[in-house]
């Protein structure tokens, strides 16, 4: 009896099954031995003499007939033929793992009664259900049907970024699904009370996580910085750069309030003697990446034209950009110098503009108004002087050139009223040189 071997080809009972049977054998072994004696007396009152012969006859031929019971294997297609096919796992289980103490009947045939009245192998205790089946197939229990359990759906918030990759437990603690929120702050309050730059509590950022950082990494936050718009250097500079010692409260937005410094400390141009807005932006923009390059409205004050359009600020500005705009600012020794006419002794005006047309590209371009025809004509050839003896151009003789006769004038001019023989007379009565 001792040399009963098991099938071990496929689809045979696994090793723990086949040890059952052994033990069972054995102790039907030992019930025949027990039943014997109630049966001894009979036998032995009528085969005294063989009872040794009938014993081991007995126990010989019932052997052989549970050996030949045995012979038809039990394995997991015979288990298929019953009310439970065996699928999944369930077909390499151990038959003990379901049928405790080799008991066969009433087995059930429920996923929750093995997996949990009887091993409550359920880390979550039935709280996300109570029938397996509803979610669970038999060959693995993190591989559920499709559709039968959404987080989204079913507890209203979606797992994204890392969510989806953390433990269950690490966000319901103590094994509590019912009753969680949503709220970004009820599992990371530790996250947002030691964030220091910046200062979470201290500045009272909101406790909505989602408004800055995504659900992948803390890093990269990306903060609606709607009250002031970082545009051009500003993207790139970091919170500390203004919100010095991590304050953030009530920082101001106004240009100088934190280029005070760079506002005073710049010469070409001297922002500070000329009086400069100190609102950054009027010449540097919103989007500029340095301070340079600078478009500074000039026509704002006074419009660049002609000549003026090539020169160097310190041409102009070479004392200070607090000036008056007026020309003789700038040209008077341009004034005092021109001798073609002779501008100081003629008394002409020094702003420049009345000749000298803001277009200009050098001063011989003036347009200046003689009213008397010099440019065409008998008097287009003949110098300022010419008519102009003195310095003051206001003065200026006709009479010199023209070598007329005093005597002969007045009898010409009799009949002619307010005749009077002098140049301011005849420029009067002849404004165009004509007779």
């Amino acid at each position: 009896m001792n040399n009963i071997k098991f099938n071990n080809k496929n689809n045979d009972l696994p090793s723990a099954t086949k040890n059952l049977f052994e033990k069972r054998f054995l102790d039907f072994q030992k019930l025949l031995l027990s039943r014997f004696a109630a049966i001894r007396g009979l036998f032995f009152r009528r085969f005294w003499g063989n009872r040794h012969l009938i014993k081991t006859g007995l126990i010989f031929i019932l052997s052989l007939s549970f050996i030949f019971a045995q012979s038809k294997k039990f394995d997991a297609v015979s288990h298929d033929k019953t009310n439970f096919p065996l699928t999944g796992k369930h077909r390499t289980t151990a038959c003990s793992e379901c049928h405790p103490k080799g008991i066969m009947q009433g087995t059930p045939s429920d996923c929750e009664a093995c997996h949990w009245y009887r091993k409550q192998d359920d880390r979550y205790r039935l709280q996300l259900g109570i029938h397996c089946a509803d979610c669970h197939t038999p060959f693995d229990w993190k591989k559920i049907k499709p559709g039968s359990w959404e987080h989204t759906r079913d507890a209203g918030f979606p797992l994204q970024g890392v969510h989806k990759f953390v433990d269950c437990f690490q966000c319901h603690q103590g094994g509590v699904f019912s009753g969680q929120t949503s709220e970004c702050f009820d599992c990371h309050e530790k996250d947002y009370n030691k964030t220091d730059d910046p200062g979470h509590v201290q500045q009272q950022f909101p406790t909505d996580c989602q408004i800055c950082h995504n659900m992948v990494t803390w890093e990269g936050a990306v903060y609606n910085h709607f009250a002031f718009l970082l545009q051009g250097m500003h993207k790139t500079a970091a919170c500390n750069a203004c919100h010095q010692n991590n304050v953030y409260e009530g920082t101001p937005s106004e240009c100088v309030d934190c280029h005070l410094t760079e506002y005073n400390q710049t010469g070409n141009p001297n922002h500070m003697q000329a009086g400069y807005s100190t609102d950054c932006e009027k010449c540097h923009g919103n989007n500029a990446l340095d301070w340079h390059g600078a478009t500074f409205n000039h026509n704002r004050f006074w419009p660049i034209r002609g000549a003026h359009r090539g020169l160097d600020c310190n041409d102009c500005h070479a004392q200070g950009y607090v000036i008056t705009g007026q020309c003789v600012d700038c040209h008077l020794d341009d004034y005092n110098n021109t001798k073609n006419p002779n501008h100081r002794q003629a008394g002409f005006h020094t702003q420049c503009e009345i000749c000298h047309p803001p277009e200009s590209l050098s001063w011989s371009q003036a347009n200046f108004d003689h009213r008397f025809p010099i440019f065409s004509g008998d008097h287009s050839h003949i110098s300022c002087s010419d008519c102009h003896e003195s310095a003051n151009y206001y003065e200026f003789s006709c009479i010199n050139c023209h070598e007329h006769n005093k005597n002969a004038m007045d009898n010409e001019h009799n009949s002619v009223g307010g005749y009077s023989y002098n140049s301011q007379a005849c420029y009067s009565c002849h404004p165009t040189g004509q007779e």
